[in-house]
């Protein structure tokens, strides 16, 4: 929980900055929500695939037009699934944290209007929702592309599909503390994520 409000309480430190920021720069709040798949941990004493459920997503994005057709960004998002070690291992929850910060450019117009690619780096939280198991924290990046739908001068929907990419690089021991019973291990975990938003700019 702790780590969670001091994720939470960055993005609205940014999201404040953004506000005082003089009207013209217009910056912009986009709510979302989601669905992803995870994949790429693997149980390190049967080296079998772990099963990470698909799941709901939600995020929120901060932009502020850097020119014409390009918006710096901060991205949070968090999807709250369940993880299957294998092995005969007990499933527990898992909650994974993407903080990130990165842009957009938008392909021939202006900001806030048709197809847009996305990317960024930053860090994420898998955060075990069991004992014996410690939070691991991993840089990461992501990419991805989308489309503004304008609903007026400062509303608009939002459809975006991103690819989250975390370096953790582990032979054994990710999100294990001392002595716990399941060991796992990745090279590099990754989501797909497909959303939809509403944007509102300020």
């Amino acid at each position: 929980m702790r780590n969670t409000s001091t994720l939470l309480a960055s993005a609205l430190g940014v999201a404040l900055l953004c506000a005082a920021s003089p009207a013209a720069a217009q910056p912009s709040v986009t709510l979302f929500a989601g669905y992803a798949g995870t994949s790429g941990i693997d149980d390190a004493t049967s080296n079998a695939s772990a099963d990470v459920r698909n799941g709901a997503t939600f995020g929120v994005a901060i932009g502020l037009p850097f020119d014409a057709s390009r918006e710096l960004q901060l991205l949070y998002n968090q999807q709250s699934t369940t993880l299957t070690p294998g092995g005969g291992a007990a499933p527990f929850d898992l909650t994974i944290r993407h903080l990130h910060v990165g842009g957009t450019v938008f392909v021939d117009r202006a900001v806030g209007r048709g197809f847009y690619a996305v990317g960024g780096v930053g860090v994420t939280q898998f955060s075990p929702g069991t004992s014996g198991l410690d939070n691991e924290y991993k840089p990461s990046m992501n990419v991805g592309f989308g489309y503004y739908l304008p609903l007026g001068d400062r509303l608009a929907l939002v459809a975006e599909a991103r690819g989250y990419l975390a370096f953790v690089n582990s032979s054994g021991g990710f999100l294990c503390s001392g002595g716990c019973v399941v060991v796992l291990k990745s090279d590099a975990v990754t989501q797909a994520e497909a959303k939809i938003g509403l944007m509102a700019r300020f």
